[in-house]
């Protein structure tokens, strides 16, 4: 590997001698040569007007940042048209004029800016003995000109929406799919926007997408000729919703199904020590009651004839919020999220053990879990302790563990590969299905739907995605009934998902790699240097 010269490569500097001030290395560096060009004309002139001197910041040294002090001279122009009467030489390949770094000192920043945006690349800039401001590598970075040539004809497009700031404002970024490229990135996800941009580029053949049905709308004014593809991930997400909402309204009948693995057998209930907030249970009491009396009121509206909007201009009420609690059938309960086991799990059937043996003593049994191996305070465990004799006062048993299903649950086993569920999950889906004739319909119709995704079959999908539209429409289930009328509306798209092998996971992984560059750049990630380091080959 060649090693850098001590000053930058041109033949017009000479190296007088070196210094070293303070912290920081200086190269007294001088022009040579008997002439210089007119940057007006670009003829060249002999005569020297004057000298001049300016510092120029340099690569460091070993970590030593460097600056070069360089003595340049200024020549009269003698042609007689020019409106330049003097000029400075020029000094191509070392500085730019008025500039303040060398050229190669300039290429460093680019990169990093690139690489890692203003502040994360000012931080490892300053270790290499270079202080620069992340805001001046962002204006490096906004300087840069996107490279110049003819634009390539792009067959095959994906486009995706991506978040500037979630629930706020979102954008839209496109993928060529054939070169596996950014191609461009859009300041919105609305339809008027992209179909602009189609009608800029034209030549699509194929376009992939989610199931936005602002983008498909675009599409077919913008490019009627482009076969849209639906994305398969986003069918089966979406019928996935379905399922979880059928669920949702019979949840009291998925209570009553363990879940399958260490939960135990079906109606088992377990103590449980590990999860108790005792400063909660009032709180969660209050909630439950709040939960009741808002769905007695809107179903009691709903009755009467009223409309969803008119029910939460009434109660103060989202009319999300409307619409969630009309379509139960019993009061909604909010259940306890999964978490990891706590460290006193091992040791909880020791302490209920000797608390009914008769040992009361929080010191002493925390000595005795300890000797057990438990590697937590005394603090937790006095506090159980008294739990546990606020409930002998009381007369009150313990608290059981939950032991049945989540509709959230339910709906992951659903969704699993037949070939990757375990007996115990298939007996558990059996159990689901039996318990209501609308489940059973659910769970049915989500396999063979499921099947014609994963099976990507050219052979006749149009006959089978037909009977599957019309077994969905004549079920009991509205929610499946809604499904089908929507992806008949979509019904191309729908097909050319199980006849082509394209799909939107490319797209995705692009949209994972910009979020990655808008986290790392701490809300400076707007549009403009986003695109830049989206589209710059700079970063791959």
């Amino acid at each position: 590997m060649p090693m850098l010269p001590l000053v930058p490569t041109s033949g017009r500097l000479e190296l007088r001698s070196l210094a070293l001030e303070g912290e920081k290395i200086i190269l007294i560096v001088r022009t040579c040569g008997d002439h210089a060009s007119c940057p007006r004309c670009g003829q060249p002139s002999a005569r020297v007007h004057s000298h001049y001197h300016r510092t120029l910041a340099d690569l460091p040294w070993a970590g030593i940042p460097t600056h070069i002090s360089l003595w340049s001279r200024r020549f009269f122009c003698d042609t007689a048209d020019c409106p330049r009467r003097v000029f400075t030489e020029r000094l191509p390949g070392v500085a730019a004029p008025h500039a303040h770094r060398t050229d190669r000192l300039r290429d460093w920043l680019v990169h990093t800016a690139f690489a890692l945006g203003g502040k994360p690349g000012a931080r490892l800039l300053r270790q290499l003995g270079i202080p620069v401001c992340g805001s001046t590598l962002l204006s490096y970075l906004r300087a840069q000109t996107l490279p110049a040539g003819p634009t390539p004809r792009i067959r095959i497009l994906s486009v995706d929406d991506f978040a500037f700031r979630r629930g706020c404002t979102y954008g839209s970024i496109l993928v060529d799919l054939e070169r596996h490229q950014v191609i461009d990135l859009l300041p919105d996800r609305s339809g008027t926007g992209f179909a602009a941009w189609l009608t800029a580029h034209p030549g699509v053949e194929l376009l992939s997408r989610d199931r936005s049905s602002e983008y498909a709308a675009a599409a077919r004014h913008a490019a009627p000729q482009a076969c849209q593809i639906a994305d398969r991930f986003h069918l089966l997400r979406n019928l996935r919703d379905v399922v979880w909402r059928v669920f949702k309204r019979h949840a009291k009948l998925v209570e009553r199904v363990v879940a399958p693995g260490p939960a135990g057998p079906v109606g088992c209930a377990v103590p449980s020590l590990t999860r108790l907030r005792l400063d909660r249970e009032g709180t969660r009491e209050r909630t439950r009651a709040e939960m009741a009396a808002r769905f007695t009121a809107i179903q009691r509206f709903v009755q009467e004839g009223m409309s969803q909007a008119a029910i939460a201009r009434t109660l103060g009420l989202n009319w999300q919020t409307v619409h969630k609690y009309a379509a139960y059938a019993t009061p909604p309960e909010r259940r306890h999220t999964s978490r990891q086991p706590s460290v006193f799990t091992p040791y909880q059937g020791y302490l209920l053990g000797r608390w009914a043996s008769g040992c009361r003593n929080a010191r002493q049994l925390w000595r005795e879990l300890v000797a057990h191996g438990y590697p937590g305070s005394y603090r937790h465990v006095a506090r159980l302790t008294g739990y546990l004799r606020h409930q002998e006062r009381m007369g009150a048993g313990l608290p059981s563990s939950p032991s049945g299903m989540t509709p959230a649950q339910a709906t992951g086993l659903v969704v699993a590969r037949p070939e990757k569920r375990t007996a115990d999950e298939n007996a558990v889906l059996e159990r689901l299905g039996k318990l209501h004739p609308e489940m059973q319909v659910t769970l049915t119709l989500f396999a063979s739907f499921a099947a014609l995704v994963r099976e990507r079959s050219p052979a006749g999908p149009a006959s089978r995605v037909e009977e599957w539209l019309a077994e969905a429409r004549a079920s009991p289930v509205p929610e499946l009934a809604a499904f089908a009328v929507k992806l008949r509306q979509d019904l191309e798209a729908v097909l050319a998902s199980f006849t082509l092998p394209y799909s939107q996971g490319q797209t995705e992984g692009q949209v994972n790699r910009l979020k990655l560059l808008k986290r790392s750049m701490y809300g400076r990630a707007k549009l403009d240097l986003l695109r830049q380091r989206m589209l710059q080959n700079v970063v791959g």
